[in-house]
Formats: structure tokens, sequence, C-alpha cells
């Protein structure tokens, strides 16, 4: 970190000391640990966990086995014309039997055409799929009926789901209690250190009673389910040490146990590349019509760009929908955008997803959807979706949404169905959108209680959807939480009723912009990785860090700050910035500036209108990098 930036951070510290009193959380002190708890019984938990190896590891870049499409022996075309599906499809199997490698497009535009489930998989451990970047490589999906079809899969060729073991599986023999780390069996032998289990219980009556849902939720609901690994066995307690707490009370009564499951997909990645789908033209488009065979709404019901399934320790960064030239409509997609089911540890960074053609019923148009344990979507952009963001099903814990941006949705931003428990909103912006968490009396089986001990934390207003004054609702079941809001519209509205009392804690409301910490998720990732004080621009500060803790921890070529951005957002790199590029999120260039040769630099940014950006930077060393940011 150089000198310019040291003095440029003292200088901002002591005008905010001078003009604004930082204030921190009555749940969050300075003394916080996870487990702390306030008189009331009302905690936060730790959300360090989520993202790519805990947030332990940095996505690497990969250059090992760079295949090249277009390129013997594959000889992909890349301006359209053919379809290369199968092409494609080799080179991504041929890097997996290889052990890994880089399936690389060069720019250009990848015509491929779903089949029966998909275009494209991602099957084999340490593969990755790799664009030129954003706006240059494109993967053109030229198949309009997509019912129930993926562009891109990534799943192992023989996955282990969370409920269903391929052996037996084992009952606890003690109840698990909520930010528990160790499960109680009768047998710890046939356990061992490294081993990957899920800790699953079942919606029994009990369970439906416990949360005031008789007659409404029924046994068919998947229950409960921590994707965990095996830290270490405690033989003198027979007891088995996690690598996470779990973030819900499990019980013998409800059929707690441990699932074994087939070891998941690890280390996949796709990233800097735009992917959109031809426009489906048949008619038929009401909220109902997917049920109506003939319809174009049938025809693209529950289809997914991108979807992850039984995946660990993977990503997805600098990935973007784009309208194809042939669509005559706005559409970048024919439905959904990005699922991750059934996985754990993935970072999506950087990314956007918007636009897509169908956003009716039975859960179409969403553009991130959540059904995993502990992953992060940082930095990342949902646009013109039905729900930009949501969380889904008792699989759904830990998540965290970090500095992204919900953009004019037809419906909130929103915890969905069936009680997705202990999640994380961190720095979201909200532009023509709204957060939610409350009950939903909607859904063949009632989606009901659908949140728990969920944190919306230092929330970004510009625009409420409907134009209120409201950004969040919360209603969640037992506790949940609002600390901090800020910007142009910073309500929040906290309701009872459905037995959802106590009324959830709102706290700092208007005061966001001296909320301490900044991030929640940040901070604790810092604190659990022995106490280093991670800021997001001083990871290479050796005077900040002479542990070397830092590494490992979101380092990246260039940074961009302050974000939102106002009258100008400055560049820092650690290499000199040659040119840099700006674009509109349908890829426009809008603006380009040569011969800077700096490290730093100040983009001025007051003329451009309310929305979002991305950019793309060139650096001496010859790295290209993009990312997106939000101009308010």
């Amino acid at each position: 970190m150089n000198k310019r930036w040291k003095i440029f951070t003292a200088v901002c510290w002591i005008f905010l000391s001078m003009t604004a009193q930082e204030w921190r959380s009555s749940l969050y002190p300075e003394n916080w640990y996870p487990g702390y708890k306030d008189t009331g019984g009302r905690f936060l938990h730790d959300f360090s966990f989520a993202g790519y190896h805990a947030g332990e590891k940095e996505i690497p870049f990969v250059n090992d086995n760079i295949i090249d499409v277009t390129k013997e022996p594959f000889l992909a075309d890349n301006t359209g014309a053919d379809d290369v599906t199968d092409i494609l499809q080799a080179a991504l199997d041929s890097a997996g039997a290889a052990g890994g490698g880089v399936v690389f497009l060069p720019a250009g535009t990848y015509r491929v055409v779903a089949g029966n489930n998909y275009a494209l998989r991602i099957k084999y451990n340490n593969v990755v799929l790799r664009g030129e970047g954003i706006g240059k490589t494109f993967i053109f999906n030229d198949q309009p009926s997509m019912r129930k079809k993926c562009i891109i899969l990534v799943q192992p060729v023989s996955g282990g789901d969370w409920y269903s073991p391929e052996g037996t599986y084992e009952k606890l023999s003690k109840d698990v209690r909520n930010l528990d780390t160790a499960i109680s069996v009768s047998n710890v032998a046939k356990y061992k250190q490294g081993d990957w289990i899920v800790i699953t219980s079942n919606v029994t009556d009990g369970f439906i009673a416990d949360h005031k849902m008789t007659g409404l939720w029924n046994s068919s609901l998947p229950g409960l389910a921590f994707y965990r690994q095996v830290k270490y066995i405690d033989t003198a307690k027979s007891r088995i040490i996690l690598d996470a707490p779990v973030r819900y009370d499990l019980k013998i009564r409800d059929n707690a146990r441990i699932n074994i499951v087939n070891k998941h997909l690890e280390e996949a990645g796709i990233e800097y590349l735009s992917i959109g789908n031809r426009q489906n033209d048949l008619t038929g488009w009401g909220d109902l019509d997917y049920k109506n065979s003939g319809t174009g709404a049938y025809d693209v019901d529950n289809s997914i760009a991108v979807k992850f399934l039984y995946v660990v320790n993977s990503w997805m960064r600098n990935v973007s929908t784009y309208k194809p030239e042939i669509n005559t409509l706005n559409v970048h997609l024919t439905s959904h955008g990005v699922l991750l089911e059934k996985s754990r540890f993935l970072t999506l960074d950087s990314c956007y997803f918007g636009f897509p053609q169908y956003e009716g019923e039975n859960g179409n148009g969403y553009m991130y959807t959540l059904r995993s344990n502990d992953c992060l979507i940082n930095n990342s952009v949902g646009d013109n979706g039905r729900h930009n963001f949501d969380f889904k099903s008792m699989m759904t814990s830990g998540n965290v949404i970090l500095r992204s941006t919900g953009k004019d949705s037809r419906y909130a931003s929103d915890f969905h169905m069936h009680l997705s428990v202990a999640n994380l909103f961190d720095n979201h912006i909200v532009d023509n959108d709204f957060l939610e968490a409350a009950y939903r009396p909607y859904g063949t089986v009632q989606h009901g209680q659908t949140t728990s001990q969920s944190v919306f934390w230092n929330t970004f207003g510009i625009k409420a959807s409907g134009g209120g004054s409201s950004i969040i609702k919360t209603q969640q079941w037992g506790h949940g939480y609002v600390i901090g809001t800020q910007g142009n519209v910073t309500g929040v509205t906290a309701i009872g009723g459905y037995n959802t009392e106590p009324v959830d804690f709102v706290e700092g409301v208007g005061n966001g912009a001296t909320l301490f910490p900044v991030s929640l998720y940040e901070h604790q990732l810092s604190k659990r990785l022995k106490g280093y004080d991670f800021s997001g621009f001083e990871e290479d500060d050796e005077e900040q860090d002479p542990s070397g803790l830092a590494d490992g921890l979101q380092k990246v070529s260039f940074r961009l700050y302050p974000l939102p951005a106002r009258e100008s957002i400055n560049l820092s790199a650690v290499h000199n910035i040659e040119k840099l590029e700006l674009f509109s999120p349908d890829g426009t260039l809008i603006m380009m500036q040569g011969n800077i040769r700096q490290n730093e630099y100040n983009l001025q940014v007051a003329e451009l209108t309310t929305g979002c950006y991305f950019i793309r930077i060139f650096l001496a060393n010859g790295e290209c990098g993009t990312s997106f940011f939000m101009k308010m």
C-alpha cells in the first residue's frame, strides 16, 4: 500500500470523525465472538465461512493445460455461424480426462444448442471454462425451447444428494443445538478427518408444530441440511468436530442424522465471458401460461443459464448476460439466471445477470437463486428479474450477498420459502428493488415461515420499488436483524403477525454511513483468520499484516473505490494503468481513455446517469480486468 493511499485514508478518517460519530451495533460489540448474545438472547451468526474455501484462499487464475478451442484438434468456429456444442463439450471432457485444465474461448461468438438437459457441462474436477472477457467472448444458446434446460451445467458425473445417502445413514445420539460445532454419534470409527457429510433432519409433525405451521407444511418438504467437512474426531467423547457450526437445532425426534454422500465436484470455474439465449417467439406469456403446452411460457419454464449442483470450492467470476443480436426484444435469457443448489463454498464475483423473457409463476425469472450452504455472491448485479436475489428451502444457510445490486425487479429480492435460516445481505444496493424476509401465505405447500436469524447489514437505498419509503420488510421466525441503512431511501418495515413475534431487531435506520464495521462479513472473516483487520484495500501492506494472514483475501489486480460512485471513482492497481474502457450493462462502449500510465487514477463519472456500469482496465504488465460499479 503506497503513501498516497495511507494519506488519503487518514484524511478520510479525520474528516469522518469531525462530521459524524462512528457507531457499532449492540449485537456486534468490540469484543464480539461467535455465540455472543445480548440479554434478550439475540445474536449474529458468524457468516465468515461463505465463499471459495471459506474465504481462506483467493480464487486462482489457472494456467495449467490451457486448451484454445479455436486451434487443433478442436478448431471451433468463433463467428457464430456453426454449432460448436459438441466441440466445446469435447474440450471440457478432454481437460477433465487430463486431470484438469482451462478450456479457453478466444474473443468471438460460440453458438451452442441445449440438448435434452443442457448445452455444456463441466463434470470433472479442476476444469475451468474461460473466455477473453465480458463483451469479447459470447456463448450464444441458439435454442428457444428451453423448458427445464441449462445453458451451462456444473455437476459431477455421480453426485450425492443431500437427503438420499448412497449408503446407510447414521442417527445422531444427541440433539444438535444451533451454533454447535460438534455432533455426537454412537460410533466414530467409520469417520475420518476430511470426510464430507450432511447433517440433516426430517420435517415431522413436531417440527411443523414448533413453527406454528400445522396443516400448512407437510413431510414432503426437504428438511434442514448442513453440508460439512470433518475437522477431527473426538474419540473420547464419541463426537465429530465440524469445520463450521450448524445454524439451527436438529432433534433426534426429527430423525437427526448423518448422510454419507459421494464427493462433490471441486475446483471448477466459469470466467470472463458473456452468455445470451435466443428469444422464444411463441405467444402466451401470462403468469399461469407455464401450464399450457404450446405457449412460450411453457416452452421456457424453469430454464436456467448456469446451474451448480453438488459442487464445492468453485467459482464464477466476470460473467455477464447479453442481448444476442438476433433478439428483437430486450431479452438476455429465457427465464432463470444462476442457481446454486446443494453446493457449498462457491463464490460468484463481479457477475451481471438480467432481462429474462419469462417472469411468470412457478418460479420463473429469478436472477440469483440460492439453495446451498456458505456461498458468496460479491459485487454482482441482478437486473429486471421477477426476484433478483432469492433464498429457497431449509437446505439454504450461511450464504452472503456482499456489495451487490438489485435493480428494477418485478418483486422483492427475498427469502422465498420454507425457512432458509441464517443468511446475510451485506452492503446491498437497492435500486428500484426491495428486500423482504417475511411470512409468505403462498405456494402449493405454503411457503410460510421463510427465514430465521437472517441479517440485513448496512443496506444502501437508491430507490424502493413502487416509489415507497421502505427498502426492507422483515418478519422473521424467532429473531431477525436489520442493522444500518443509508442512501436516498432508508426506511424499514418491521412487523409481527403469523406467529413471528417478537418483532425483528432494527437498529441504525438512516445511519449506515457511520456504521462500523462497514462490512459484517469481511470483519468477521478477518477476526476468524487470527485477528487480521481486513479493510478492503490493505491486503498487500506488510505493516498492517506482518503475519501474512491476508494472503488469499480478495487479492485482485485493481480496486475501485468509493462504491457506489457519485462524482468520481478511484482506480488503484499494482501496475500502471495504460488504458480503460467504460461500458453500459448491455455492452455498449461509452468511454475510453488511454495513455494513463499511472497506478492510481481518478475517473470523473458525475455526468453518467444513475445505474450499473462495468469498467475494463489494461495494465502495463499485460493484464486486463473487468469489474462492475454502481453510479449514484
